[in-house]
């Protein structure tokens, strides 16, 4: 009787050692525990790993709420944890491990999901681990902890919960719920690896980073509503990066699109926007000095970034400018125009213009007004801006914009509705500031622009000159480098420029400014290459419509080669290269190879 007794004792002990019923984890988010499925989950480790070496986290109500919440934001969300082993360093032992969603199908009886009746029983392990999980082994990582993402997907509700497997002596930490990225960083002491919603697996970065379900985190094309992400890629800081003619580079293949990063002093980034490629990358590689890289991560664009219900693009996509040339138009959020900020130069606005007549609408009495010789401090009629030639390609700076827009005010002048629209980008990005009373005043940056309509010989040239007007109106100590270029100009040579600039048709510069001539003398001489300095002035020389209007100093110009023309370049060539990594005929660090 007393050993029947015993037996039954102990039966009912290793049957109530057996279930296991939810009870709050150690672990938890948004200021509340995850609710344990099992005895692993409770502490957040893997003690035993003999029998189901895994963690069962339940979410609680008010944490879905969160994390619905979050995706309705930012159209992105993520779980968010770090996960361990104290094994890692043991020879000849592997360390699996895996991160998982748990659904309402993922338990047995999908009708019994509430917390007061379910437990790790109910799970259905077998269709947990057939889902969209991420996988990895510390071992061959050679790494004890690791920061892993796993994004939600937008096709489906709200997981209920999340399961870690490994073995023994696995734990979890740190979890939250952050926006979707997608990629790897080794930038900080626990290496990073995000996945979209179809998972992945954990390992060293090698040649390439798979995005193939980029698609499923991020728009894959820029809509009404929706902008494609961005690629950000750390860099180790360079501090010898060669000359301006032998100039180190990050050789990058995105989506099977070739590109070439030049580096300059200190950098530590390169951003790549994703709607400057033909189509959303699904693989991105290095394919020269890769060794520098540090990390690589997709991350959403600002949501201000898309057309507003008007289809007015406000807000600039920041960019290296030399991918804006080829940018493919059918990726424009607006039929009109795209719009871009220098991504070296915070402030500088580029506009890229379907054609001639939308530009001119946006600029032809900005040009009369800023620039044109008898116009200047003036609005001038309609009727001009329709019939009179401004420019091919524009620049202004913040002073001229506020003063432009101040003027309209002061004499209710009536202005066209593309210049209502620049007056609310630059509202919008702080290149002009309204004051209290309704005035104007000047803010931070400046405004360039080309248009699709010119020729791609032409658009190569207007980049480089206007963009170089966007320095200068926004850098102090450029300015101060151009003026004592200017100041010790060969004299002849000055001549021989201003009387240019007056003579020749559509140009009209106010040779009185000061200002102007200084910046235009810098634009003009560093729209080419250094080399082709010297050609690009003797050819100017050489033409008839020159020589009938100054005979004698395009003479002179051509018996000394334009070496003035040249030795100066020399000297802001040697500047920009050493400050930013430009180059004479060069305003980007990156090249399509395609």
């Amino acid at each position: 009787m007393k050993l029947t007794i015993a037996v039954a004792a102990a039966l009912v002990f290793v049957l109530s050692s057996c279930s296991f019923r939810a009870k709050d984890s150690v672990l938890g988010m948004s200021g509340e525990n995850f609710t344990a499925l099992n005895r692993n989950a409770l502490d957040a480790r893997i003690v035993e790993s003999r029998r189901d070496p895994a963690m069962y986290f339940m979410f609680t109500e008010n944490q879905r709420v969160h994390i619905k919440n979050l995706i309705y934001k930012k159209n992105t969300g993520a779980l968010v944890l770090t996960v361990s082993n104290e094994d890692v360093r043991k020879k000849d032992q592997t360390c699996p491990f895996s991160v998982g969603f748990i659904y309402p199908e993922d338990f047995h009886d999908e009708s019994s999901t509430s917390i007061s009746s379910i437990d790790e029983k109910s799970l259905d392990r077998q269709k947990l681990l057939s889902g969209s999980i991420v996988t990895g082994d510390f071992a061959a990582l050679n790494q004890p902890s690791v920061k892993v993402s796993l994004a939600f997907s937008p096709y489906e509700e709200i997981p209920r919960g999340f399961f870690v497997r490994g073995t023994k002596r696995t734990s979890v930490s740190k979890v939250s719920v952050e926006e979707t990225v997608m990629g790897w960083s080794l930038e900080e002491e626990v290496p990073f690896f995000a996945f979209g919603p179809d998972g992945g697996e954990v390992k060293l970065p090698d040649e390439s980073t798979d995005f193939s379900s980029i698609g499923k985190a991020f728009p894959e094309r820029n809509l009404p509503g929706s902008i494609m992400p961005c690629i950000s890629i750390s860099i180790e800081e360079q501090e010898d990066v060669g000359d301006w003619k032998n100039q180190k580079r990050l050789g990058i293949n995105v989506g099977g699109e070739n590109v070439s990063v030049r580096l300059a002093k200190g950098q530590k980034e390169v951003v790549l926007q994703t709607c400057a490629f033909k189509s959303i990358p699904q693989e991105l590689s290095f394919t020269e000095n890769s060794d520098i890289v540090r990390s690589v991560i997709v991350r959403s664009n600002s949501r201000k970034l898309v057309a507003d219900r008007k289809n007015h693009v406000l807000y600039p996509l920041k960019t290296d400018l030399g991918l804006v040339m080829s940018w493919p138009q059918k990726n424009w959020r607006t039929s009109d125009y795209e719009l871009f900020e220098w991504q070296q130069f915070p402030g500088v606005l580029f506009f890229d213009f379907a054609d001639y007549k939308i530009q001119n609408g946006f600029f032809t009495r900005l040009a009369y007004f800023a620039e044109k010789a008898g116009y200047k401090g003036t609005l001038v009629s309609d009727e001009i801006v329709r019939t009179k030639h401004g420019y091919n390609a524009h620049d202004y700076k913040a002073d001229d914009l506020a003063a432009f827009f101040n003027l309209a005010r002061e004499t209710d002048f009536a202005l066209s509705r593309y210049e209502n629209l620049l007056l609310e980008i630059l509202l919008a990005n702080g290149v002009v500031l309204k004051a209290k009373d309704g005035s104007y005043t000047a803010g931070n940056g400046a405004v360039v622009s080309f248009s699709r309509e010119s020729p791609d010989y032409l658009r190569r040239t207007f980049l480089a000159h206007e963009s170089w007007h966007g320095i200068y109106f926004t850098d102090e100590e450029f300015r101060n480098v151009v003026f004592s270029c200017y100041s010790m100009f060969d004299p002849r040579s000055m001549k021989f420029i201003k009387t240019f600039w007056v003579t020749q048709p559509g140009l009209g510069y106010d040779t009185s400014d000061e200002y102007l001539m200084q910046n235009e003398f810098m634009a003009y001489i560093m729209q080419q290459s250094l080399p082709n300095v010297e050609p690009y002035f003797l050819q100017v020389a050489g033409r008839g419509s020159v020589n009938r209007n100054q005979k004698e100093d395009a003479e002179y110009i051509r018996n000394t080669k334009a070496s003035a023309f040249h030795d100066a370049g020399s000297v802001l060539n040697d500047y920009v290269f050493d400050r930013w990594g430009l180059a004479c005929g060069r305003v980007s660090m990156i090249s399509r190879l395609d």
